[in-house]
């Protein structure tokens, strides 16, 4: 089985005020030549896009932007809505995740309860990109409502857009989390670029959290030996692959590598001789399939 843990959805005809010069200047900082690649999330593509690459199920994340963008009467309730609907079309192909800022308060613990008793959510996605720092304790209501829920956590970790601040997406921050909350489950998103060894560190450190591979289709194009090491070094650190899960930020890359592409890549990589001078430890097969869907089935506990 194969399983995406971590992409976008959005509908054209949705992205409205600032949601929209934000895709525009997504499109503008990746040099996309096809923008109909990037404005087209829904989910007849996405699932259109699953079929052509072998996924069984993704992870659909809808972010609570509000407190950094405005979208011309689009809010983050309707962003998970839309989730909801996507999840009620194709629930043996959609893990729903909720969108959803901490610092809504009492109203952050209701809209999780909402999206998970009503909707059926399995998780929670924190997009610190807009300016908080997850691990404060004024937060802690919402997750302490996560883990009465049963779900995972899914925080942005590292880079984010160009009109973003870096400050608040450290995975460091992770840890306090998985310390007070060790019955969560937390994924770190892009390996924490370009923090790799600070996610790395807490993934090891703590058994509760995870790191997904998404967005790291730029980098493998450019130099794949150095996307190559930084399994390595997962596998060397962890003793195994068992805490790194495939993701694709889709469709934010998909003119790099479509979903197809992306899942051959993991699966035809090989093991440069340099990393072998190195002393790092070969990521065989039974690792690729670990990655690329065996891990999750385990984290979401997919029969």
């Amino acid at each position: 089985m194969i399983i995406d843990a971590h992409c976008h959805i959005w509908e054209r005809d949705l992205m409205k005020g600032d949601l929209a010069d934000f895709i525009d200047s997504v499109i503008k900082e990746l040099e996309v030549k096809d923008k109909e690649k990037l404005y087209d999330g829904g989910i007849e593509r996405l699932i259109k896009d699953m079929d052509e690459g072998g996924i069984d199920k993704t992870v659909i994340l809808p972010i609570d932007f509000e407190f950094l963008y405005t979208g011309g009467g689009f809010t983050f309730q309707a962003y998970n809505d839309l989730a909801g609907e996507y999840f009620k079309r194709f629930p043996n192909r959609i893990i729903p995740f909720a969108g959803i800022d901490p610092r809504r308060g009492a109203a952050a613990v209701g809209e999780l309860k909402r999206c998970v008793e009503e909707m059926g959510f399995s998780g929670l996605k924190l997009w610190t990109v807009t300016g908080f720092v997850p691990d404060e304790e004024a937060y802690y209501p919402l997750y302490e409502e996560a883990a009465r829920l049963g779900i995972t956590i899914l925080v942005h970790t590292g880079m984010g857009p160009g009109n973003t601040y870096l400050k608040s997406c450290r995975p460091v921050f992770v840890d306090k989390m998985a310390v007070d909350f060790r019955e969560i489950n937390f994924i770190m998103a892009h390996v924490g670029t370009p923090w790799v060894e600070e996610a790395l560190a807490v993934s090891l450190k703590n058994p509760n959290v995870y790191v997904d591979i998404s967005a790291w289709q730029g980098p493998y194009a450019r130099f794949p030996m150095g996307f190559s090491q930084v399994l390595a070094q997962a596998k060397l650190m962890h003793g195994g692959v068992h805490k790194v899960l495939f993701g694709s930020d889709w469709p934010l890359f998909s003119e790099i590598y479509s979903q197809k592409e992306w899942v051959e890549a993991i699966k035809t990589m090989t093991f440069p001789a340099p990393l072998q001078l190195m002393g790092l430890p070969e990521i065989t097969a039974e690792d690729k399939e670990m990655i690329l869907g065996n891990n999750a089935v385990t984290l979401f506990q997919i029969q």
